[in-house]
């Protein structure tokens, strides 16, 4: 839990340039994407409604593409997200490396973004594309479960858990990824290259530290999901924005705890 302190510490004593920041670009989420979809996949199936009845269907489910407008809008909000992505990556790793955070500098803005801004990108884009397979996988193997077996959930369950605890790993391996580019000025492969050699023996940690904030904020959705009322959906866009804003803030902030420490390098914002 060392990393999961260092970036709480950090969140609770920079919280306009890291919780703040993320404020806006997580609402949009919230509203628009459930986090949890495959949680009311598998509720479904429980209660064998045979809402899904193709591959389609479970895949669009998953990804949250339900229409052109919605998708539109989801695309949109991701492009504003991984502006104010740049600028918190940009935020903390000039406080974290000198010490310093230029408040009311509006020209720092600008830096950030252009240093920033490309790596994010194709960071997330790789992340994306990941998910993507993973996603394709998934509800292949869910769609062929419900086909096979009479009671699917148990499989369905099982499925689900190891395609989580897949995407986490990957995402745990990944993490220095970002940080290599901007500080090393490697290309996407060699930074995510590196960043799994340089995890290699902490990756577990990491992990452990995404893993348990993830658990602890799905649980209102998950009992929202499974015991639905009138008015749930309000209170579901609710705490999946809240689910979107703390995680995109955490693990901004854990990218740089982490980098910092593997990198043995010494953090200036700690002598302030």
């Amino acid at each position: 839990m060392r990393y999961s302190k260092m970036t709480l510490s950090y969140v609770k004593h920079n919280f306009l340039k890291s919780m703040g920041l993320m404020f806006i670009p997580t609402v949009l989420l919230g509203v628009l994407l459930n986090p949890l979809s495959i949680a009311e996949i598998i509720v479904s199936i429980g209660k064998k409604e045979e809402t899904y009845h193709s591959f389609i269907d479970i895949f669009r489910k998953i990804n949250g593409y339900t229409g052109p407008w919605r998708f539109s809008f989801i695309v949109i909000s991701i492009i504003i997200s991984m502006i104010f992505l740049s600028l918190l990556s940009g935020y903390i790793r000039q406080k974290m490396r000198y010490g310093l955070d230029n408040r009311g500098k509006w020209s720092m803005i600008g830096s950030h973004l252009n240093d920033n801004f490309i790596p994010v990108l194709k960071y997330l884009l790789m992340l994306f594309v990941s998910l993507e397979i993973l996603a394709i996988l998934l509800s292949t193997f869910l769609y062929t479960t419900i086909r096979i077996f009479k009671n699917a959930l148990p499989v369905c369950l099982i499925l689900s858990f190891v395609f989580l605890l897949l995407e986490l790993l990957f995402l745990s391996m990944s993490l220095l990824t970002v940080p290599n580019m901007t500080m090393k000025g490697f290309g996407l492969f060699k930074a995510f290259g590196h960043s799994v050699y340089s995890l290699s023996a902490k990756v577990f940690k990491v992990f452990g530290s995404i893993l348990w904030i993830m658990l602890i904020m799905s649980v209102p959705m998950i009992l929202l999901i499974i015991f639905p009322f009138k008015g749930a959906n309000y209170l579901l866009a609710l705490f999946s924005f809240l689910f979107y804003w703390m995680l995109a803030s955490y693990i901004g902030v854990l990218v740089y705890v982490v980098y910092f420490d593997v990198e043995e390098l010494e953090r200036e914002d700690l002598k302030l």
